[in-house]
Formats: structure tokens, C-alpha cells, sequence
């Protein structure tokens, strides 16, 4: 308070000091009149006549540089409005950059999963190539094991007795087949052929990644081209197992055939194909994509591998083909061995003597079953053979019962395979119930038992 009075002390001494108390006189008609001005109304006119003045040069000073302060005004704002425009610019520039790199991801995005969908297709074909292949056999083997009683069919499965080359050791097909059957019309691609890489991958869905921005996109991008890469090596990997798989399928069918000692596979596989001209298969591979067989593209390593198992398929299925044609069954399913192919000393006689069958000793009225498909081309009596039944299966091979008791078939008549074509009997020159068994190929007569073992290495059971 003390310090606010002395404040008001000293401007009043200021006015009494400068603004004094002053008369004006004014005379008119000789009367001399005054006007008494205290200091508080000469300060008061002092300001106003200092704001006056004020006043009036700050409006001449902004009525001469008027136009000088407009300039420099519409300086400021052009340099703004080119900053502005200069930055949106830029913006601009960088929307259409990333736009552009996301229009890239999603073309490079589309362009891989139509290759994966392709290669899909492929493996899918493939894969009911495959079935289609396997599928006579595994009929054969399901016909067989009823017939005997045996749950081999069952067990066994769709694959062939593995004891023909113990030193092939590459895994087997059933742990490959999963994904690819698993196909649905969908556009989502699901593959199992490795655990570590197996789940599902929506393809269709790939091209709304657009619609997201930022950290979000680019992680889904990083998970997406992941799981692409996962789905690519599994196809990879799966195409490898089934090549390795067709090619150890191809040899073991070999080997059966070649046990016989009667014809090379590729022989039979050649005469097979000739009887059936219209035989074709593989999966479709159209016109325009002959580049990736080629060499021409740079998928080409996956197409020649295509058609390599494609190829593989197909001479596994003229093999299955023609080992369906060759009469590899037992025609009894109990029976004890009592005479075997080649010389032998006659049991009427005592002479040596060329025996051109095996006798297969079983009870009287015992079934016996067709080996193999075929036409019966003779169904009657025949000197020493007794009652006789012969069934041609095609091929060159043919095969004769004799000494039946029965026949339920006749001449011209057409029998599937384990198809019942008689009964045991002793007819004709016969010591005893028994069937005599004969396979023949190209007009030669041949040894049975080669036939019945190769046989059990497709019909056997494992274990």
C-alpha cells in the first residue's frame, strides 16, 4: 500500500509541476471574461491532442506504404501457397509411389497364387491318375481275398508286397496322397504333405491385402509370402515322393513280371499297348504351357518333373494292365504240390517222362477258381486231361485244368477273375483227386510255379 501511494505521489507532483493551474482571458465589448483550466484538464486535453496526432500519422504513414504492405503481403502468401502446394506435391508423389508398389504386390501376389492353383491342378490330376492306375490291382487283391478268406486285401491296402528289391527305401505313398484329394472348389488350397508346412491358404482372398495400410499390410504381406513359400515347398516335396514312390512301383511290377522267365516287361508293355491302341492318360498339360516341357519358362523344372511322374503313371498302369492279364493266382486256394513242371518219372509206368503242368492234390468236389480274366476257348473232354477247361487271357497267355469232376463253364464263355470254373475231380489219367495246372504264352508251354510265386507278391499278405 505504502509503495502504491508513493506511485500517486509522484504523479501528482508531475502535474502540479508541469500542468499548473492557467486562466485564459477573453475580451469582447470591453468585459474581460477567464476560463480557469485545472492540471487534470490540461492533462486530459494534452492526451487527446497526442492521440490525435497519433492518429494522423500512422494513417498518413499506411496511406503512403499501403501499397508496399499489400506487396508484402501477397509475397508472404504466394511463398505460402507454393510451400503448401509444394508439399502436397510431395504427398502426392508418395501416395502414388505406394499405391504403385501395392498395385505391384498385388499383380506379383495374384500371379503366384494362379501358379500355385496351377501346379495344384497338376498335382490333383496326377493324384487321380494315380488312383485310376492302382485301382485294377487293388480290385484284383480285394477279389482274391474274399475268395480265400484272407483279410490281406484289407490290410495291405493299395500298395504291392515290397519284397522284390529290399534296398528301395523311400517312404511311402499313402503319407503323400492326403492334401491334394483334400481339394475342394473352393479356391482354398490345403496340403498336408508335410506337418511342419500343412494348413490352409485362402487364394481367393489374397487380393483384398490392398485394402489394408501400414504395419498391419506389410506384416500380413510378410505372413502371406510365408505361407506361399511353405505351400510351394510342400507341392515341391510332394511331387518328389510321388516321383520316388512311381519310379520304385515301376521297377517292383518289373520284377514281377520279369519272375515269370517268360517275356521282358517292356516287351509286354509294347504288346500290351498294340492290343489297345486308344490307351492315353497323363494330366492335362494345355498347348500354350508346352514352354515349361521345354525349358522356356522358369517353372520348367517343375513341368518336366510333371511329366515325368505323368509318364510314370502311365507305364505303371500298362504294367498293372498287363500283370491283370497274366494269371498269377493260385486256382486252389487249398492244395498240396504232389508233382511239379519238367521231367518226372511216370506214376503209370515208371518211365521218364516230361510233365507240362504241376498237379495240385485237393479233396474231390475242392473249387477251382480263374487266375486271370479271360475267355474259355474249350470246355470238355480231351484224352488224358480228363474233363478240361482252357481260358485265354489275352497277351499270349492261356491256361488248362485238368481232371476235373465239374466244370461250370462252357466254351466261348467269357469269366472274370476268381470267377468259379469247376471242381476238383480224377477224370481221365488220373491217380487221384487233383488238379493238373497249365500256363501257356506265345503256343510254349511254361512252368506254373513261376506264375503262383510272382503271385504272391501281389496277392500275398504282408508282414
Amino acid at each position: 500500500m505504502h509503495h502504491k501511494a508513493g506511485w500517486a505521489e509522484r504523479v501528482r507532483d508531475f502535474l502540479r509541476h508541469n500542468y499548473v493551474e492557467r486562466q485564459i482571458y477573453i475580451r469582447s465589448h470591453g468585459h474581460v471574461q477567464f476560463i480557469s483550466l485545472s492540471p487534470l484538464t490540461q492533462a486530459a486535453f494534452a492526451t487527446i491532442a497526442l492521440a490525435f496526432f497519433g492518429w494522423i500519422a500512422f494513417a498518413s504513414v499506411n496511406v503512403v506504404f499501403k501499397e508496399q504492405i499489400i506487396a508484402s503481403k501477397d509475397r508472404r502468401l504466394v511463398k505460402m501457397q507454393g510451400a503448401y502446394e509444394e508439399r502436397m506435391a510431395q504427398l502426392q508423389s508418395a501416395y502414388d509411389a505406394l499405391n504403385g508398389q501395392l498395385v505391384i504386390t498385388e499383380e506379383r501376389f495374384l500371379a503366384t497364387t494362379m501358379q500355385l492353383e496351377d501346379k495344384h491342378r497338376q498335382l490333383a490330376a496326377l493324384m487321380s491318375q494315380r488312383q485310376t492306375a492302382s485301382s485294377l490291382l487293388e480290385t484284383m487283391r480285394q477279389r482274391h481275398a474274399a475268395t480265400t478268406g484272407s483279410t490281406a486285401g484289407a490290410e495291405r491296402g493299395n500298395k504291392v508286397l515290397m519284397r522284390v528289391e529290399r534296398h528301395s527305401s523311400a517312404p511311402d505313398l499313402a503319407d503323400t496322397t492326403t492334401g491334394p484329394r483334400r481339394m475342394a472348389d473352393t479356391g482354398r488350397f490345403i496340403i498336408d504333405a508335410d506337418e511342419n508346412v500343412g494348413g490352409t491358404v485362402d487364394l481367393a482372398g489374397l487380393s483384398e491385402l490392398t485394402g489394408l495400410a501400414g504395419d498391419t499390410r506389410n506384416g500380413t504381406v510378410a505372413q502371406i509370402d510365408t505361407r506361399l513359400a511353405q505351400i510351394d515347398r510342400a507341392q515341391q516335396t510332394l511331387i518328389n515322393n510321388i516321383e520316388e514312390v512311381t519310379d520304385r512301383r515301376v521297377r517292383e511290377l518289373k520284377s514281377i513280371i520279369g519272375m515269370t522267365k517268360v517275356i521282358d516287361p517292356e516287351v509286354l508293355i509294347e504288346r500290351r499297348r498294340k492290343a489297345d491302341s486308344s490307351a492315353q492318360g497323363g494330366p492335362f498339360i494345355d498347348l500354350a504351357d508346352h514352354e515349361a516341357l521345354a525349358g522356356g519358362t522358369s517353372d520348367n523344372g517343375f513341368g518336366k518333373q510333371l511329366y515325368r511322374v505323368s509318364q510314370n503313371l502311365k507305364t505303371l498302369a500298362d504294367l498293372e494292365e498287363s500283370i491283370a492279364k497274366m494269371p498269377l493266382a493260385e486256382p486252389l486256394v487249398n492244395y498240396r504240390r504232389t508233382s511239379s513242371y519238367g521231367s518226372r518219372r511216370d506214376p503209370f509206368n515208371g518211365r521218364m517222362a516230361f510233365h507240362s503242368g504241376e498237379d495240385l492234390a485237393a479233396p474231390y468236389g475242392e473249387i477251382v477258381y480263374a487266375p486271370g480274366a479271360g475267355t474259355v476257348t474249350f470246355a470238355g473232354w480231351r484224352g488224358g486231361y480228363g474233363r478240361l477247361i482252357e481260358i485265354d487271357h489275352g497277351n499270349g497267355f492261356r491256361t488248362r485244368y485238368g481232371h476235373l469232376g465239374r466244370m461250370n463253364v462252357k466254351t466261348g464263355q467269357k469269366v472274370a477273375f476268381r470267377e468259379i470254373i469247376g471242381k476238383v475231380g480224377s477224370s481221365g489219367r488220373s491217380s487221384g483227386p487233383h488238379l493238373h495246372y497249365e500256363v501257356w504264352f506265345d503256343g510254349i508251354v511254361r512252368n506254373p510255379s513261376k506264375f503262383i510265386e510272382a503271385g504272391h507278391y501281389v496277392f500275398a499278405k504282408q508282414g
